[in-house]
Parts: C-alpha cells; structure tokens; sequence
C-alpha cells in the first residue's frame, strides 16, 4: 500500500495534521528494504481486521526505506 499527497482528497488543506506529512519527515536510515517493525505490524493488523487489507498479502508486506525526495528520507509499507 503507498499513500501520497498526490492522490490526498483534502491536500494543500489539511496537510498540517496530516499522518502522511508526519511520517514523510521522519528520517529512519539509508535506502532499502526492512521488515515491518512493531507500530507498522500493529497498523497494517488494523487494516486486516477493518477489512480493507487481505491477511494473506499482509504477511508479505516489507517497508521500504526510500532517499528520493530531496533533504528527506520516507519510508513506505508495500
């Protein structure tokens, strides 16, 4: 799953308290793939159990730790 502000309904709106802006500041390391940590796993478990996430395509889900944007270091779950 990748959420970005490109597709964001509300964007240039409520960009302020958004969870995407947050976590796009956040810098965790150099480039690459990692498995998810503790606070993710708990996050995608709530999307499996909401119904929006098939189990069995949550098992595989990795984070990925991406350098693009400039200044910034992101990190996606998919």
């Amino acid at each position: 799953m990748i959420v970005t502000c490109a597709t964001c309904p509300v964007r240039g709106l409520r960009c302020d308290d958004c969870v995407v802006t947050a976590l796009a500041t956040i810098s965790v390391g150099p480039p690459g793939e990692r498995p998810l940590d503790a606070k993710e796993r708990r996050a995608v478990g709530l999307f499996v159990s909401a119904g929006l996430l098939d189990s069995g395509y949550a098992a595989t889900l990795t984070s990925t730790v991406d350098s693009g944007r400039v200044g910034r270091v992101g990190r996606a779950v998919g």
